[in-house]
C-alpha cells in the first residue's frame, strides 16, 4: 500500500535494516510503529495487525530465499510484539464505559498490564543492545600477560621489614594462643 496524505513516515536517513510496515497510515520501521503507539502518537485501532502479519510473512519468506536466511530471534520478537498489539487491540476495542462491575475493572487492568509489558518488553531489549555492545567493546582489551620490565621494576622502591622469620613466629604464636578467661568472685 503507498502511503496517503497524512501518513506518518520515517526519512530513509535514520531506517535500520530490517522489517518495514506499509499501511495507509504508517510507512516505516516496524519499531517505530511500536514507539508511536507507546507514546500515544498513533491510536492501536488504526493500525492493521492482519496486513503487518502478512507483510512480515511475506518479509520472513524474502530471508528464506536470500544467502543469509531468516533470523529465529526477530521471529520470535515479532510474535511477541504482535501478540502483546493483539491483546491490546482487542482490550481497546471491547465497549468501554461506566465502570459498574468487576469484570469492566479487570479489562482495564488487563489493558494496562499489556501495556506495560510492551513497555517492558521494549526495556529489555534495550538492555540486551547495551549488554552487546560492551561485550563487543570487551573483546577489544586483552589483560596484560608479562611480567614487569626490569627497567621499571628498578624504580620500585626496596621494601624493608624489620621483622625477622622468628619474629613472625613469635607474633603469630601470641596471636593464635587462645586468652584466659577471667574468673570474677563475688
Amino acid at each position: 500500500m503507498a502511503p496517503t496524505a497524512g501518513a506518518t513516515t520515517l526519512s530513509g536517513e535514520g531506517r535500520v535494516p530490517g522489517f518495514n510496515v506499509h499501511l495507509s497510515n504508517f510507512d516505516g520501521p516496524f519499531d517505530l510503529l511500536l514507539q508511536l503507539i507507546s507514546r500515544h502518537r498513533m491510536d492501536i485501532t488504526d493500525v492493521a495487525i492482519a496486513t503487518v502479519t502478512d507483510e512480515f510473512i511475506s518479509h520472513i519468506r524474502a530471508l528464506e530465499s536470500s544467502d543469509d536466511g531468516w533470523d529465529l530471534d526477530q521471529a520470535t520478537e515479532f510474535l511477541v510484539v504482535a501478540a502483546t498489539l493483539l491483546d491490546l487491540k482487542a482490550a481497546r476495542l471491547l465497549p468501554s464505559g461506566e465502570i459498574d462491575d468487576e469484570e469492566d475493572l479487570a479489562l482495564l487492568e488487563a489493558r494496562d498490564l499489556l501495556f506495560a509489558r510492551l513497555l517492558q518488553y521494549r526495556a529489555f531489549k534495550e538492555i540486551a543492545r547495551i549488554v552487546e555492545e560492551r561485550i563487543l567493546e570487551t573483546e577489544k582489551t586483552f589483560a596484560r600477560s608479562v611480567s614487569l620490565d626490569p627497567v621499571f621494576a628498578a624504580l620500585l622502591p626496596e621494601v624493608l621489614i624489620g621483622v625477622t622469620p622468628e619474629r613472625f613466629a613469635a607474633i603469630a604464636n601470641r596471636v593464635l594462643t587462645p586468652k584466659t578467661t577471667p574468673t570474677l568472685s563475688v
